[in-house]
């Protein structure tokens, strides 16, 4: 009898596993994982983010459903790492299936991106996903997830728009011409939130400039929204401003 209850606890610690603590502030149940992959050695031209990784590059396709194997993953992602902001060259995207929604995972052959942060990663964290990806089914018809936030103005005017409003300040303070970094986030409703801006080569950006073109990429630059996306999604635009 008490090796049959053994037995029984063991089974269900298992599946409670499985069905994983997988972010770091609330619980995630996955019931299956697809993951597209290519030689993590693979050399290319440019990096590959997670937006374009299908798109760019001939991957392969295999699923997880066994609750042991995502048990293996969780327990991999769990463990210690330390953020970082260096960008991911992805040669592996891992779409987790759960009763909330689709999460995405991203993997380079030193970084790792979930939930809108990025994350270093050693060789064996890499050795752990191919041994995972070894165990996984074939699946004939396969399926791309794409949640990329989408502008929904014009590019141009946005920009046009940013440099009617920016020129009387760049004239009150002699400024003819500036060359900007924007770095800012997007979140899953689609606004921007997270404004960083920078001079191109460390140019002088007054407070004043800095203040509206912040209130400008907050209030008027809009993206698609999407709940299936990672909580933030980070982009950098460059931005040329001159006087007339």
């Amino acid at each position: 009898m008490k090796k049959i209850l053994c037995a029984f606890i063991l089974i269900t610690f298992v599946n409670i596993s499985s069905r994983t603590i997988f972010a770091q502030n609330h619980y995630m149940e996955i019931d299956s994982l697809l993951i597209h992959y290519v030689d993590f050695n693979l050399m290319t031209m440019v990096d590959i983010s997670c937006d374009n990784f299908e798109s760019a590059l001939v991957y392969k396709t295999v699923v997880l459903r066994d609750s042991s194997c995502i048990a293996e993953l969780t327990d991999i992602f769990l463990g210690k790492k330390c953020k970082t902001e260096q960008p991911i060259d992805v040669r592996c995207k891992i779409y987790m299936f759960t009763p909330q929604g689709i999460k995405v995972m991203c993997l380079g052959k030193y970084i790792l991106c979930y939930n809108g942060n990025s994350y270093k990663i050693n060789t064996l964290f890499i050795d752990k996903v191919k041994e995972l990806i070894l165990k996984g089914e074939k699946v004939l018809n396969d399926m791309i997830i794409t949640h990329t936030p989408i502008l929904l103005i014009k590019q141009d005017v946005f920009y046009n728009y940013v440099r009617q409003r920016c020129l009387p300040i760049m004239k009150k303070e002699k400024i003819d011409s500036l060359k900007i970094i924007v770095d800012f986030c997007i979140d899953r409703k689609g606004h921007t939130v997270d404004v960083s801006i920078k001079g191109w080569k460390n140019q002088f950006v007054s407070n004043s400039l800095q203040d509206e073109i912040t209130r400008l990429f907050q209030e008027h630059l809009k993206w698609s929204a999407s709940e299936n996306r990672s909580h933030k999604v980070r982009k950098v635009l460059p931005l040329v401003l001159v006087s007339d």
